[in-house]
């Protein structure tokens, strides 16, 4: 497609979170994910990684940088809003990213067993959109020996809750029609402690703290690794 014709198609799936390059011209959004360090942090931590699960791929922007990455062959990335995948697909087929695919399913309660088998999973900006964050971690932990994980957390002085013997606070959800919410009307942000206690009990051994953000824009922020076996 000519520029003109692209900025068209753009506009007419729009409104757009992200921002994508394609031959040098900037269309879409306004949140660039160019130069975005966890995707740098997945691979270091994962670097054998060939089949790769992604969670929560809104318009697939970390999806194409996951797929472009030398040895990757396949991404699979899971979002929840048809709108989201109807966007990435567009700008899959201007990439041409061949080796991603893109399937709905609501990650509060899909069997990801059905999915098959991976080396590694990229779950940034979603576990704490859900309302009982650890039964994904429990899912995850039997189709993929890695969990790369960032994900927002409550301080301990905010925690005024225990759901599932997991402490943590509510915070109040968009739903369907807020792009950059949860499907459920509210989320539980565990603390970190009961969240390294959930990966712990999903079956994950080895747990390391790559970076912890305590100034984060949103309140605290948590990248993690987490593996299946020693």
């Amino acid at each position: 497609m000519d520029t003109e014709t692209l900025k068209a198609e753009f506009a007419k799936l729009g409104p757009w979170i992200f921002r994508f390059q394609i031959d040098g011209i900037d269309y879409g959004g306004d949140i660039s994910a160019i130069g975005d360090k966890r995707v740098e942090h997945f691979h270091e931590f994962a670097p054998e990684a060939q089949n790769i699960l992604e969670l929560g791929a809104l318009e697939g922007a970390h999806t194409f940088m996951l797929a472009r990455h030398p040895g990757v062959q396949r991404v699979l990335a899971v979002e929840g809003r048809q709108a989201n995948i109807r966007r990435a697909l567009f700008v899959q087929e201007q990439l041409q990213v061949k080796n991603a695919q893109f399937i709905q399913a609501n990650l509060e309660e899909s069997d990801l067993a059905s999915l098959g088998n991976f080396d590694a999973v990229f779950c940034s900006g979603l576990l704490y959109h859900l309302p009982k964050p650890w039964q994904l971690l429990e899912r995850l932990a039997r189709i993929a020996p890695k969990l790369f994980l960032w994900t927002m957390y409550s301080e301990d002085s905010a925690a005024d809750i225990t759901v599932d013997g997991f402490r943590g606070r509510h915070q109040a959800e968009g739903g369907p029609d807020e792009p950059l919410s949860g499907l459920s009307g509210h989320s539980l942000w565990l603390t970190l402690g009961s969240l390294v206690e959930a990966l712990t009990k999903a079956g994950y051994e080895r747990i390391e703290i790559i970076r912890n953000e305590l100034t984060h824009a949103q309140g605290r922020a948590v990248t993690l690794g987490a593996r299946t076996t020693s």
